[in-house]
């Protein structure tokens, strides 16, 4: 019983779709041209914080050690962090420092030749086995800090900062453009509802006067709306694919020249989300505009 309503209620659908195919064209087109926005939004933000993370929003620590820190305290040291499980260690003596620091100056090395004792401390090089986000690798650096013979510990903090301000605005700016966009979708979807219901405005009274609900009267309008915003989310997930399939070859090679990751993919998990919001995006758009009606 309930699939025979559902099935009228999309067939009345589809047949008022079809008395008004340029409303319905602009209404089916504004929606998939906002999914296909949104989905490029957060694909991008997606590929984005790949980005971030390779060009080294997960950076490896340094923990320098005291001065008066034997080689044999520093190998204990190393051991007893290595024991966490979750990172990896590796003691570095002054003198290796040193040499690294002399390689590093390439042509100026020699000019460390008359150092009459080495001023570079020793130190743990650290590196989690997993990816942390920031406040993970805070709270790891401010425990390893707290250990004995730990003078200081860097982990590129500036740096980090300014990666997770750039996210931040990401983040934010894909949410405030996605909003825009799905607003545009649901004011074009609630007009074209609204006229299609003053156009049957006679056929609704008539409904009331014989006693049908406000839930009679809304439901095809409705199921109208949805299957609206459903033809939407299908052109949006066909641009979608379209420009993947266009544009992937060339993408990918930029990304993994850029920083070895590979470029956004829409998945099949993807499209059916993007469905479903079209979906959504027609229901409320529709439920505004009869909702309206239905008070006056």
């Amino acid at each position: 019983m309930i699939a025979h309503v559902a099935w009228r209620l999309s067939r009345r659908a589809a047949v008022n779709l079809w008395r008004a195919p340029l409303l319905s064209l602009v209404s089916v087109l504004t929606i998939g041209l906002s999914l296909f926005i949104g989905a490029t939004f957060v694909l991008g933000l997606f590929t984005a914080r790949r980005l971030l993370t390779s060009w080294g929003a997960q950076p490896s620590m340094t923990l320098y050690l005291n001065a008066a820190t034997t080689d044999a305290q520093g190998l204990t040291l190393a051991q007893q962090i290595r024991g966490r499980g979750d990172v990896d260690v590796r003691y570095v003596d002054a003198a290796v420092a040193l040499q690294r620091l002399r390689a590093d100056l390439g042509e100026l090395g020699p000019a460390l030749d008359g150092l009459t004792q080495n001023p570079l401390p020793a130190s743990l090089e650290i590196r989690p086995r997993a990816p942390l986000a920031a406040t993970p690798l805070r709270v790891l650096a401010a425990e390893l800090e707290q250990l004995p013979g730990v003078r200081d510990v860097e982990y590129g903090r500036e740096w980090l900062d300014k990666l997770e301000a750039l996210g931040r605005g990401l983040r934010a700016f894909g949410a405030g453009a996605l909003l825009a966009v799905i607003g545009a979708a649901l004011m074009v979807v609630a007009n074209t509802i609204r006229l299609a219901v003053y156009a049957r405005r006679d056929e609704i009274e008539i409904m009331k006067l014989v006693g049908a609900t406000d839930g009679y009267v809304r439901a095809p309008f409705l199921m109208e709306g949805a299957l609206q915003g459903v033809l939407g989310a299908g052109v949006g997930v066909g641009a979608v694919l379209a420009a993947q399939h266009l544009l992937l070859p060339h993408a990918s090679q930029a990304f993994a020249a850029a920083a070895g990751v590979g470029a956004p993919h829409l998945l099949p998990a993807h499209a059916a989300a993007l469905l479903a919001a079209g979906a959504l995006v027609g229901f409320v758009g529709s439920w505004i505009a009869v909702a309206r009606f239905l008070k006056t």
